[in-house]
Protein backbone atom coordinates (compact mmCIF):
# COMPACT_ATOMS: atom_id res chain seq x y z
CA UNK A 1 0.00 0.00 0.00
CA UNK A 2 1.37 3.42 -1.01
CA UNK A 3 2.00 5.89 1.83
CA UNK A 4 1.00 9.55 2.03
CA UNK A 5 2.44 12.10 4.47
CA UNK A 6 0.62 15.39 5.01
CA UNK A 7 2.46 18.38 6.50
CA UNK A 8 0.12 21.14 7.65
CA UNK A 9 1.22 24.77 7.95
CA UNK A 10 -0.73 27.80 9.11
CA UNK A 11 -3.99 28.42 10.91
CA UNK A 12 -6.73 26.16 12.31
CA UNK A 13 -8.73 26.61 9.10
CA UNK A 14 -5.81 25.05 7.25
CA UNK A 15 -5.73 22.27 9.86
CA UNK A 16 -9.26 21.30 8.84
CA UNK A 17 -8.22 21.24 5.16
CA UNK A 18 -5.25 19.03 6.05
CA UNK A 19 -7.46 16.63 7.99
CA UNK A 20 -9.72 16.35 4.96
CA UNK A 21 -6.71 15.74 2.69
CA UNK A 22 -5.75 12.88 5.02
CA UNK A 23 -9.34 11.64 5.01
CA UNK A 24 -9.55 11.56 1.21
CA UNK A 25 -6.16 9.83 0.95
CA UNK A 26 -7.22 7.22 3.50
CA UNK A 27 -10.53 6.61 1.72
CA UNK A 28 -8.57 6.15 -1.52
CA UNK A 29 -6.63 3.20 -0.03
CA UNK A 30 -3.44 5.07 0.79
CA UNK A 31 -1.72 4.50 4.13
CA UNK A 32 -1.06 7.64 6.17
CA UNK A 33 2.50 8.20 7.39
CA UNK A 34 3.47 10.77 10.05
CA UNK A 35 6.89 11.40 8.46
CA UNK A 36 8.02 12.04 4.87
CA UNK A 37 11.08 9.75 4.98
CA UNK A 38 9.22 6.51 4.24
CA UNK A 39 6.38 8.00 2.18
CA UNK A 40 5.54 7.69 -1.51
CA UNK A 41 3.73 11.04 -1.57
CA UNK A 42 4.38 14.11 0.58
CA UNK A 43 1.70 16.81 0.56
CA UNK A 44 2.55 20.13 2.19
CA UNK A 45 -0.57 22.21 2.85
CA UNK A 46 0.66 25.78 2.88
CA UNK A 47 -0.33 29.13 4.35
CA UNK A 48 0.36 32.40 2.52
CA UNK A 49 -1.61 35.01 4.44
CA UNK A 50 1.40 37.23 5.23
CA UNK A 51 5.07 37.28 4.28
CA UNK A 52 6.32 35.18 7.23
CA UNK A 53 3.82 32.45 6.28
CA UNK A 54 4.98 32.55 2.66
CA UNK A 55 8.61 32.29 3.77
CA UNK A 56 7.80 29.36 6.08
CA UNK A 57 6.06 27.56 3.23
CA UNK A 58 8.94 28.17 0.82
CA UNK A 59 11.48 26.95 3.38
CA UNK A 60 9.46 23.78 3.93
CA UNK A 61 9.19 23.15 0.19
CA UNK A 62 12.93 23.68 -0.19
CA UNK A 63 13.68 21.17 2.60
CA UNK A 64 11.32 18.62 1.08
CA UNK A 65 12.86 19.03 -2.37
CA UNK A 66 16.28 18.20 -0.89
CA UNK A 67 14.86 15.22 1.00
CA UNK A 68 13.11 14.10 -2.18
CA UNK A 69 16.50 13.65 -3.87
CA UNK A 70 17.36 11.00 -1.27
CA UNK A 71 13.94 9.40 -0.64
CA UNK A 72 12.44 9.69 -4.15
CA UNK A 73 8.86 10.53 -3.13
CA UNK A 74 6.36 12.61 -5.11
CA UNK A 75 6.03 16.15 -3.79
CA UNK A 76 2.66 17.90 -3.88
CA UNK A 77 2.15 21.51 -2.79
CA UNK A 78 -1.37 22.42 -1.68
CA UNK A 79 -3.20 25.31 -0.08
CA UNK A 80 -2.93 29.08 -0.04
CA UNK A 81 0.56 29.39 -1.55
CA UNK A 82 -0.79 27.72 -4.68
CA UNK A 83 -3.54 30.31 -4.96
CA UNK A 84 -1.08 33.14 -4.37
CA UNK A 85 2.02 31.96 -6.27
CA UNK A 86 0.64 29.53 -8.85
CA UNK A 87 2.95 30.60 -11.68
CA UNK A 88 6.12 30.25 -9.59
CA UNK A 89 5.15 26.78 -8.42
CA UNK A 90 4.04 25.86 -11.95
CA UNK A 91 7.55 26.55 -13.21
CA UNK A 92 9.26 24.49 -10.48
CA UNK A 93 9.77 21.10 -12.13
CA UNK A 94 10.86 19.51 -8.84
CA UNK A 95 7.26 19.77 -7.67
CA UNK A 96 5.17 16.86 -8.96
CA UNK A 97 1.77 18.37 -8.28
CA UNK A 98 0.11 21.56 -7.13
CA UNK A 99 -3.49 21.76 -5.93
CA UNK A 100 -5.30 24.85 -4.74
CA UNK A 101 -7.45 25.26 -1.62
CA UNK A 102 -10.56 24.13 -3.51
CA UNK A 103 -9.13 20.99 -5.11
CA UNK A 104 -9.19 18.76 -2.00
CA UNK A 105 -12.16 16.74 -3.24
CA UNK A 106 -10.20 15.83 -6.38
CA UNK A 107 -7.19 14.51 -4.48
CA UNK A 108 -7.85 10.83 -5.23
CA UNK A 109 -7.58 11.48 -8.98
CA UNK A 110 -4.54 13.71 -8.43
CA UNK A 111 -2.66 10.94 -6.60
CA UNK A 112 -3.57 8.39 -9.27
CA UNK A 113 -2.41 10.63 -12.10
CA UNK A 114 0.87 11.50 -10.39
CA UNK A 115 1.44 7.81 -9.64
CA UNK A 116 1.03 7.10 -13.36
CA UNK A 117 3.82 9.56 -14.15
CA UNK A 118 1.85 12.72 -14.92
CA UNK A 119 2.47 16.15 -13.43
CA UNK A 120 -0.79 17.58 -12.08
CA UNK A 121 -1.29 21.34 -11.81
CA UNK A 122 -4.64 22.78 -10.75
CA UNK A 123 -6.10 25.72 -8.85
CA UNK A 124 -9.83 26.04 -9.32
CA UNK A 125 -11.51 29.13 -7.88
CA UNK A 126 -14.97 27.63 -7.32
CA UNK A 127 -15.67 26.72 -3.69
CA UNK A 128 -16.32 23.09 -2.71
CA UNK A 129 -20.05 23.21 -1.93
CA UNK A 130 -20.07 19.83 -0.18
CA UNK A 131 -16.88 20.55 1.81
CA UNK A 132 -18.39 19.41 5.12
CA UNK A 133 -19.11 15.95 3.69
CA UNK A 134 -15.50 15.28 2.63
CA UNK A 135 -13.95 12.45 4.73
CA UNK A 136 -11.83 13.67 7.63
CA UNK A 137 -9.38 12.26 10.15
CA UNK A 138 -9.10 14.50 13.22
CA UNK A 139 -5.53 15.22 14.30
CA UNK A 140 -6.19 17.42 17.34
CA UNK A 141 -8.27 15.25 19.72
CA UNK A 142 -9.73 15.95 22.30
CA UNK A 143 -10.69 19.16 20.49
CA UNK A 144 -11.52 19.75 16.84
CA UNK A 145 -12.13 22.70 14.56
CA UNK A 146 -15.35 23.05 12.56
CA UNK A 147 -15.13 25.38 9.56
CA UNK A 148 -18.50 26.97 8.74
CA UNK A 149 -17.44 29.54 6.13
CA UNK A 150 -14.85 29.97 3.43
CA UNK A 151 -13.41 33.20 2.06
CA UNK A 152 -14.21 36.72 3.25
CA UNK A 153 -16.02 39.75 1.83
CA UNK A 154 -14.98 42.33 4.45
CA UNK A 155 -12.23 43.72 2.21
CA UNK A 156 -9.85 45.02 4.87
CA UNK A 157 -7.30 47.06 2.97
CA UNK A 158 -4.24 45.12 4.20
CA UNK A 159 -5.66 41.61 3.86
CA UNK A 160 -4.88 39.00 1.21
CA UNK A 161 -7.65 36.56 2.15
CA UNK A 162 -10.13 37.69 -0.55
CA UNK A 163 -7.31 37.42 -3.11
CA UNK A 164 -6.39 33.90 -1.96
CA UNK A 165 -9.67 32.39 -0.79
CA UNK A 166 -12.24 34.54 -2.57
CA UNK A 167 -15.50 36.00 -1.35
CA UNK A 168 -17.57 34.72 1.58
CA UNK A 169 -19.17 31.31 1.11
CA UNK A 170 -21.30 29.79 3.87
CA UNK A 171 -21.52 26.03 4.03
CA UNK A 172 -24.88 24.27 4.25
CA UNK A 173 -26.36 24.35 7.75
CA UNK A 174 -27.52 20.76 7.35
CA UNK A 175 -24.06 19.54 6.33
CA UNK A 176 -22.33 21.56 9.08
CA UNK A 177 -24.55 19.94 11.71
CA UNK A 178 -23.89 16.52 10.19
CA UNK A 179 -20.12 17.07 10.41
CA UNK A 180 -20.52 18.33 13.99
CA UNK A 181 -22.38 15.13 14.87
CA UNK A 182 -19.57 13.10 13.32
CA UNK A 183 -17.04 14.95 15.48
CA UNK A 184 -19.16 14.45 18.60
CA UNK A 185 -19.45 10.73 17.89
CA UNK A 186 -15.66 10.66 17.44
CA UNK A 187 -15.26 11.67 21.08
CA UNK A 188 -14.51 15.36 20.62
CA UNK A 189 -14.90 17.27 23.88
CA UNK A 190 -14.37 20.81 22.60
CA UNK A 191 -15.69 22.00 19.25
CA UNK A 192 -14.07 25.18 17.97
CA UNK A 193 -16.10 27.00 15.33
CA UNK A 194 -13.85 28.79 12.82
CA UNK A 195 -13.93 30.74 9.58
CA UNK A 196 -12.25 33.92 8.41
CA UNK A 197 -15.19 35.78 10.01
CA UNK A 198 -17.75 33.46 11.55
CA UNK A 199 -20.16 36.32 12.30
CA UNK A 200 -20.70 36.58 8.53
CA UNK A 201 -22.12 33.05 8.37
CA UNK A 202 -25.29 33.00 6.25
CA UNK A 203 -24.89 36.57 5.04
CA UNK A 204 -24.39 35.36 1.48
CA UNK A 205 -27.24 32.85 1.46
CA UNK A 206 -29.79 34.64 3.69
CA UNK A 207 -30.83 31.17 4.92
CA UNK A 208 -29.17 31.10 8.33
CA UNK A 209 -26.89 33.03 10.70
CA UNK A 210 -24.27 32.37 13.35
CA UNK A 211 -26.69 32.24 16.29
CA UNK A 212 -28.96 29.77 14.49
CA UNK A 213 -26.15 27.38 13.58
CA UNK A 214 -24.64 27.60 17.08
CA UNK A 215 -28.02 26.78 18.64
CA UNK A 216 -28.15 23.69 16.44
CA UNK A 217 -24.64 22.65 17.49
CA UNK A 218 -25.47 23.12 21.19
CA UNK A 219 -28.20 20.47 20.87
CA UNK A 220 -25.62 17.88 19.78
CA UNK A 221 -24.11 17.81 23.27
CA UNK A 222 -20.47 18.95 23.18
CA UNK A 223 -19.17 19.81 26.67
CA UNK A 224 -17.41 22.89 25.29
CA UNK A 225 -18.06 25.03 22.22
CA UNK A 226 -15.66 27.85 21.35
CA UNK A 227 -16.22 30.71 18.90
CA UNK A 228 -13.16 32.11 17.12
CA UNK A 229 -12.46 34.87 14.60
CA UNK A 230 -15.37 37.27 15.04
CA UNK A 231 -15.56 40.61 13.23
CA UNK A 232 -16.57 43.45 15.58
CA UNK A 233 -19.50 44.46 13.36
CA UNK A 234 -21.04 41.01 13.83
CA UNK A 235 -21.14 41.01 17.65
CA UNK A 236 -24.87 41.36 18.18
CA UNK A 237 -26.89 41.46 21.40
CA UNK A 238 -28.46 38.15 20.36
CA UNK A 239 -25.00 36.56 20.11
CA UNK A 240 -23.91 37.92 23.48
CA UNK A 241 -27.13 36.66 25.10
CA UNK A 242 -26.53 33.23 23.56
CA UNK A 243 -22.99 33.11 24.95
CA UNK A 244 -24.11 34.28 28.38
CA UNK A 245 -26.98 31.84 28.72
CA UNK A 246 -25.40 28.72 27.18
CA UNK A 247 -23.21 26.78 29.66
CA UNK A 248 -21.58 24.85 26.81
CA UNK A 249 -20.25 27.97 25.08
CA UNK A 250 -16.86 29.01 26.41
CA UNK A 251 -16.95 32.46 27.94
CA UNK A 252 -14.26 33.57 25.52
CA UNK A 253 -14.25 35.76 22.43
CA UNK A 254 -11.54 36.32 19.85
CA UNK A 255 -12.39 39.68 18.27
CA UNK A 256 -9.60 41.25 16.19
CA UNK A 257 -9.78 45.05 16.25
CA UNK A 258 -6.44 45.71 14.44
CA UNK A 259 -6.20 49.30 15.74
CA UNK A 260 -7.90 51.89 17.91
CA UNK A 261 -7.33 55.16 16.04
CA UNK A 262 -10.29 56.22 13.82
CA UNK A 263 -8.00 57.49 11.06
CA UNK A 264 -6.12 54.18 10.82
CA UNK A 265 -9.32 52.13 11.11
CA UNK A 266 -10.85 54.08 8.24
CA UNK A 267 -7.80 53.44 6.05
CA UNK A 268 -7.89 49.76 7.03
CA UNK A 269 -11.56 49.62 5.98
CA UNK A 270 -12.41 48.40 9.47
CA UNK A 271 -15.35 49.50 11.67
CA UNK A 272 -14.67 52.99 13.04
CA UNK A 273 -16.15 52.76 16.53
CA UNK A 274 -15.18 53.48 20.12
CA UNK A 275 -13.63 50.14 21.02
CA UNK A 276 -13.38 50.98 24.72
CA UNK A 277 -17.18 51.19 24.86
CA UNK A 278 -17.45 48.17 22.57
CA UNK A 279 -15.52 45.91 24.96
CA UNK A 280 -17.26 47.44 27.98
CA UNK A 281 -20.53 46.33 26.38
CA UNK A 282 -19.24 42.78 25.90
CA UNK A 283 -17.97 42.53 29.48
CA UNK A 284 -21.22 43.93 30.85
CA UNK A 285 -23.29 41.51 28.74
CA UNK A 286 -21.17 38.44 29.60
CA UNK A 287 -19.60 38.95 33.05
CA UNK A 288 -16.20 37.35 33.45
CA UNK A 289 -15.68 36.76 29.73
CA UNK A 290 -12.09 36.30 28.50
CA UNK A 291 -11.17 38.60 25.62
CA UNK A 292 -8.53 38.03 22.97
CA UNK A 293 -7.85 40.48 20.17
CA UNK A 294 -5.31 41.28 17.48
CA UNK A 295 -3.66 44.57 16.58
CA UNK A 296 -1.33 45.71 13.81
CA UNK A 297 1.49 48.18 14.47
CA UNK A 298 3.17 50.21 11.75
CA UNK A 299 0.22 50.50 9.37
CA UNK A 300 0.74 53.28 6.78
CA UNK A 301 0.25 56.69 8.36
CA UNK A 302 0.75 55.49 11.95
CA UNK A 303 2.60 58.38 13.58
CA UNK A 304 4.08 58.37 17.10
CA UNK A 305 0.92 60.11 18.31
CA UNK A 306 -1.34 57.54 16.68
CA UNK A 307 0.74 54.69 18.07
CA UNK A 308 0.34 56.22 21.55
CA UNK A 309 -3.41 56.12 20.96
CA UNK A 310 -3.08 52.35 20.44
CA UNK A 311 -0.84 51.93 23.49
CA UNK A 312 -3.31 53.82 25.70
CA UNK A 313 -6.16 51.72 24.32
CA UNK A 314 -4.42 48.40 25.04
CA UNK A 315 -3.45 49.63 28.51
CA UNK A 316 -7.02 50.68 29.30
CA UNK A 317 -8.93 47.69 27.87
CA UNK A 318 -6.57 45.07 29.35
CA UNK A 319 -7.09 42.08 27.06
CA UNK A 320 -6.29 38.74 28.61
CA UNK A 321 -4.48 37.81 25.42
CA UNK A 322 -3.42 39.95 22.50
CA UNK A 323 -1.88 39.00 19.18
CA UNK A 324 0.46 41.75 17.98
CA UNK A 325 1.66 41.91 14.37
CA UNK A 326 3.79 44.35 12.46
CA UNK A 327 2.20 45.53 9.23
CA UNK A 328 3.30 43.62 6.14
CA UNK A 329 3.05 45.34 2.79
CA UNK A 330 1.25 42.64 0.83
CA UNK A 331 1.20 42.85 -2.96
CA UNK A 332 -2.09 43.80 -4.66
CA UNK A 333 -3.73 45.00 -1.45
CA UNK A 334 -5.00 48.62 -1.25
CA UNK A 335 -2.81 49.31 1.80
CA UNK A 336 0.35 48.38 -0.13
CA UNK A 337 -0.23 51.39 -2.38
CA UNK A 338 -0.84 53.88 0.43
CA UNK A 339 1.55 56.73 1.16
CA UNK A 340 3.37 57.18 4.46
CA UNK A 341 4.66 53.62 4.78
CA UNK A 342 6.32 53.18 8.20
CA UNK A 343 10.03 52.18 8.23
CA UNK A 344 10.71 48.60 9.34
CA UNK A 345 12.88 49.60 12.30
CA UNK A 346 10.07 51.76 13.71
CA UNK A 347 7.57 48.91 13.27
CA UNK A 348 9.88 46.61 15.23
CA UNK A 349 10.36 49.16 18.02
CA UNK A 350 6.61 49.62 18.37
CA UNK A 351 6.05 45.85 18.32
CA UNK A 352 8.56 45.31 21.14
CA UNK A 353 7.09 48.12 23.25
CA UNK A 354 3.49 46.98 22.87
CA UNK A 355 4.41 43.36 23.51
CA UNK A 356 6.15 44.39 26.73
CA UNK A 357 3.04 46.27 27.88
CA UNK A 358 0.73 43.36 27.04
CA UNK A 359 3.04 40.85 28.70
CA UNK A 360 2.72 42.78 31.96
CA UNK A 361 -1.08 42.91 31.63
CA UNK A 362 -1.35 39.17 30.85
CA UNK A 363 0.90 38.31 33.77
CA UNK A 364 -1.19 40.40 36.16
CA UNK A 365 -4.42 38.80 34.92
CA UNK A 366 -2.90 35.31 35.21
CA UNK A 367 -1.93 35.98 38.84
CA UNK A 368 -5.57 36.78 39.66
CA UNK A 369 -6.48 33.12 39.07
CA UNK A 370 -4.25 31.84 41.87
CA UNK A 371 -6.52 30.25 44.48
CA UNK A 372 -9.44 29.80 42.08
CA UNK A 373 -10.91 26.46 40.99
CA UNK A 374 -11.25 26.15 37.22
CA UNK A 375 -12.50 23.49 34.82
CA UNK A 376 -9.63 22.21 32.68
CA UNK A 377 -9.75 20.05 29.55
CA UNK A 378 -6.83 17.61 29.70
CA UNK A 379 -4.97 17.43 26.38
CA UNK A 380 -1.99 15.28 27.30
CA UNK A 381 0.28 13.83 29.95
CA UNK A 382 4.08 13.84 30.19
CA UNK A 383 6.41 12.77 33.00
CA UNK A 384 3.50 12.51 35.42
CA UNK A 385 2.26 16.02 34.67
CA UNK A 386 -1.05 16.63 32.92
CA UNK A 387 -1.38 19.57 30.53
CA UNK A 388 -4.66 21.18 29.62
CA UNK A 389 -6.60 24.37 29.03
CA UNK A 390 -9.43 26.27 30.66
CA UNK A 391 -12.46 27.65 28.86
CA UNK A 392 -10.56 30.93 28.76
CA UNK A 393 -7.84 29.53 26.51
CA UNK A 394 -7.82 28.45 22.87
CA UNK A 395 -5.35 25.79 21.68
CA UNK A 396 -1.78 26.75 20.72
CA UNK A 397 -2.18 30.52 21.07
CA UNK A 398 -3.32 30.92 24.70
CA UNK A 399 -2.40 29.79 28.20
CA UNK A 400 -1.92 26.19 29.30
CA UNK A 401 -2.38 24.62 32.72
CA UNK A 402 0.08 22.11 34.18
CA UNK A 403 -1.55 19.82 36.72
CA UNK A 404 -0.30 17.43 39.37
CA UNK A 405 -2.62 14.49 39.94
CA UNK A 406 -4.19 11.56 38.17
CA UNK A 407 -6.04 12.48 34.98
CA UNK A 408 -6.45 11.27 31.43
CA UNK A 409 -6.54 13.13 28.09
CA UNK A 410 -10.10 14.08 27.19
CA UNK A 411 -11.24 14.50 30.80
CA UNK A 412 -12.57 17.80 32.08
CA UNK A 413 -11.42 18.13 35.67
CA UNK A 414 -11.63 20.74 38.39
CA UNK A 415 -8.25 22.25 39.20
CA UNK A 416 -7.20 24.51 42.05
CA UNK A 417 -4.72 27.02 40.62
CA UNK A 418 -1.61 27.24 42.82
CA UNK A 419 0.82 29.23 40.66
CA UNK A 420 0.71 31.61 37.72
CA UNK A 421 3.27 32.60 35.14
CA UNK A 422 3.23 34.59 31.93
CA UNK A 423 0.93 32.55 29.68
CA UNK A 424 0.69 29.49 31.92
CA UNK A 425 -0.85 28.29 35.17
CA UNK A 426 -0.16 25.41 37.57
CA UNK A 427 -2.58 23.59 39.79
CA UNK A 428 -3.76 20.43 41.50
CA UNK A 429 -6.87 18.35 40.91
CA UNK A 430 -9.56 18.79 43.55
Amino acid sequence: MKKVCVISLGCPKNTVDSEKIIGVAGDSNYAISPVPDDSDFVIVNTCAFIKPAVLEAKRMISRLKKLKEKRNFKLIVAGCLVARNFETLFNDIDIDGIIGPYDIDRLSNVLSEIESGKRVLMNQSAKIKNYCTIPRIVSTWPYAYLKITEGCSNRCSYCTIPLIRGELFSYSEKEILKEAEFLFNSGIKELIIVGHDITAYGRDTHKSNLCKIVRGIIKIGFPWIRLMYLHPAGITDDLLDLIKNSPQICKYLDVPVQHSCPEILKNMNRPVIDYRKFFERIRKSVPGIALRSTVIVGFPGETDKIFKHLVDFVTDVRFEKLGIFTYYREKNTPASMMKWQVPEEIKKERFVLLRKIQKKISKEIASSFTGQILDVLIEGRKNGICVGRTQRDAPDIDWSVKIKGRCEPGEIVKVAITKSFYYSLEGIIV
